[in-house]
Order: C-alpha cells, then structure tokens, then sequence
C-alpha cells in the first residue's frame, strides 16, 4: 500500500477549491473575471502537481528498464559461456 504524499493532498483540495468556486459562481456570489482567474490558477496548479507525478513515475519504469537491460546481459553472457 502506497504512501498519502503532500503532493496528492495538494492535487485534491485544489480539485476540491475548483468545484467549490465553481458552484460558488453559479450562485452569483463572486466577480466573472476574478472567479474565472481564480479557476484557472487551480487548473493550472493542478495540472502541475499531476505532471510531477507522471515524471516521476516515468523515472521509476526507466531505471526498472536499466535494471532489466543489465540482467539480460548477464544472462546472455552466462548462455555465451559454455
């Protein structure tokens, strides 16, 4: 079981802060510029945290990658041994 990350925390009370605006502006409480700009910046902020965690779990498949490319080679040169 993964680990709760400050980053996921992040990623899901700006989700939260968008739908809240949102519903918010349908109320007709804040200004269209200010509400739009507002949605935006946790779009924005959101879609940040989201990349972070798709590099990061690039980087993790690529030095899995290495690891397996490395123990290939020590099976072909074991085979290439007899």
């Amino acid at each position: 079981m993964s680990r709760l990350k400050i980053e996921d925390i992040m990623f899901w009370i700006l989700i939260a802060a968008i739908v809240a605006i949102a519903i918010w502006l349908l109320s007709g409480s804040p200004d269209l510029e200010n509400a739009l700009i507002t949605i935006g910046l946790f779009i924005i902020g959101s879609e940040i945290l989201l990349w972070r965690k798709l590099f990061s779990i690039d980087k993790n498949t690529a030095v899995g990658f290495v690891k397996v490319n490395s123990d290939l080679k020590e099976i072909k040169n074991l085979i290439n041994i007899k």
